[in-house]
């Protein structure tokens, strides 16, 4: 199966951590879960025989968990090339402070107790809501947002796209992801062992653990947006999942990313601009955009930085959602937030400048076009997108 993802969900692991010992904001998204995380984790005071279990265990679980989703495609490599750095950073702007969602999302998370910090490292590290909603069938009715504040506007937005795209869309199924799942120990237990190949009795004492830390006002009974401040665009292309069989081409939205943004005054752009994204994803996927000749830096970001584009393009088009100037600049924003630095990871998704630009560019090009009401073929659209694509990504620091 392939994902593109709007950032890498393993960043948000940081916020479980101590704030002395979470690794720095500018660090590569997929070194987030490196050794400084581990050993932070590791030296705290177990309670239990299974939290003492499960400190001792994590390294080990952690190279389960990446090198599953490596071969299932979930996600990209998570080790940092210790060789090869394709972008230099030192010629591009990037902020050294945390964007105004995550501090907004983590605040409170210093008080937690040693367990509930070692829980939500588990439910992070295997992505355990996320992941469940991108393989595995989800009881409905669909809901969007922890409280559901979401929903109609984001089938509405789904629809909207099918209508305005002119990619094979139907199979796409739209689900969401729901923090609170992790109270379900059978579902989680599932995840470990169906997805994971985790050992069943591992897994069940597992979930059983999570779902005791989770289940406290402090986490939100599962409603805390870390546990799914993530959305999955994602396609087996026809070819059945080892272990899980076909899984249907999916957009998973993590109630985390739409509660989250909505924390610092983004609620009325983030559900548009997020499915927007993924469903420029599945573009690429339909009309074979993925090819590359690039690093998998440079590749990733040019994925990722396409998608901001024909989500903007849809956002601010006449026969799309037809933002204007003052939600266009709420959108840009939004993707300028979960822009990242990290250069040489092949989760690289462009810096909150580049993204920027990216969103902007869309804009332009459904603003210029704005009287004829005309929809760009999406290769069109992309083949434009690829004669900016240098200026795009051009380096910018001072």
């Amino acid at each position: 199966m392939r994902k593109r993802t709007i950032w890498s969900a393993v960043l948000a692991a940081t916020l479980v951590l101590p704030a002395a010992l979470a690794a720095p904001a500018v660090a590569s998204p997929s070194t987030a879960f490196g050794v400084s995380a581990i050993s932070a984790v590791s030296a705290v005071s177990a309670s239990s025989p299974i939290a003492d279990q499960l400190i001792a265990g994590l390294p080990a679980a952690r190279a389960a968990a990446e090198a599953t989703r490596a071969r299932l495609g979930l996600d990209d490599s998570p080790l940092r090339s210790a060789v090869l750095d394709v972008i230099d950073p030192t010629q591009y702007d990037c902020p050294t402070a945390n964007p105004p969602v995550l501090d907004a999302i983590s605040a409170g998370i210093q008080d937690w107790t040693a367990d509930q910090r070692l829980a939500a490292v588990y439910a992070i590290l295997f992505d355990i809501p996320m992941t469940e909603a991108a393989y595995l069938s989800t009881p409905g009715p669909y809901t969007f947002g922890a409280k559901g504040a979401y929903s109609k506007k984001a089938t509405q937005t789904f629809k909207d796209l099918k209508r305005f795209w002119d990619i094979k869309s139907y199979d796409i199924q739209l689900v969401p992801a729901h923090g609170r799942m992790l109270l379900n120990q059978a579902r989680v237990t599932k995840v470990f062992t169906t997805i994971y190949g985790q050992p069943a009795d591992l897994s069940a004492n597992t979930a059983a653990f999570i779902a005791a830390q989770v289940d406290t006002p402090a986490l939100k009974f599962g409603d805390h947006p870390i546990f799914t401040f993530n959305a999955y665009a994602n396609s087996s292309e026809g070819v059945p999942t080892p272990g899980i069989g076909l899984v249907p081409d999916r957009i998973v939205m993590g109630d985390g990313v739409l509660d989250g943004f909505a924390l610092v005054g983004l609620g009325d752009v983030t559900t548009q601009a997020i499915i927007g994204h993924e469903f420029g994803h599945h573009i690429q996927y339909e009309d074979g955009l993925f090819q590359s000749t690039l690093p998998a830096p440079e590749a990733t970001r040019r994925t990722e930085l396409m998608a901001d584009a024909f989500s903007a393009y849809f956002l601010t088009h006449r026969r799309g959602d037809n933002m204007h100037w003052r939600r266009v600049q709420q959108f840009v924003q939004m993707f300028a937030q979960i822009g990242d630095c990290g250069f040489s990871a092949p989760s690289h998704h462009g810096t909150p400048n580049q993204r920027t630009r990216a969103a902007l560019w869309g804009f332009g090009v459904a603003e210029s076009a704005r009287r004829q009401g005309v929809v760009l073929p999406s290769r069109v659209f992309a083949a434009r997108f690829e004669t900016v694509l240098p200026a795009l990504v051009a380096p910018d620091a001072d």
